[in-house]
């Protein structure tokens, strides 16, 4: 999938145990990343779904509000020029759900958050350290 700049879109509402996980892994020349409108996750549904997409500057608005087990682990890592993400969970409690998810994003950029999430650490498995936090409004 390497010459791949554009993704398909993905309409599933209600993700499966391990859906999507890995899909454009090594994409690198993914520039826009397809809308993720699940609502409803499984464990690592969207686990190393942009890893090594190095062209990727924003990333998908992600709308689930409560997180499962592995779901969002190694999501953008290695995603060099990753500086803008909007995440809308409330509860991310779930086992491992944020592991290393930004490892590798740009040192700044943007991270929109849902006002009612719970705690979250800053650096690669959470906020990403050096990013600006904006609180989401609709």
């Amino acid at each position: 999938c390497t010459s791949l700049t554009e993704a398909p879109q993905l309409h599933a509402t209600t993700l499966a145990k391990s859906c999507y996980s890995e899909m454009f892994y090594g994409c690198t020349n993914l520039t826009e990343a397809p809308q993720l409108s699940a609502t409803t996750l499984a464990e690592s549904c969207y686990s190393s779904m942009f890893y090594g997409c190095t062209s990727l500057t924003e990333a998908p608005e992600l709308p689930a509000r409560t997180l499962t087990n592995y779901c969002y682990s190694y999501m953008f890592q290695g995603c060099s020029k990753l500086n803008y993400i909007t995440m809308l969970a409330i509860d991310i409690s779930a086992k491992n759900c944020l592991s290393n998810w930004v490892s590798g994003v740009a040192l700044s950029g943007t991270f929109v958050k849902n006002v009612n999430m719970t705690t979250s650490t800053s650096g690669t498995s959470g906020i990403p350290k050096g990013w600006t936090i904006q609180n989401y409004s609709a």
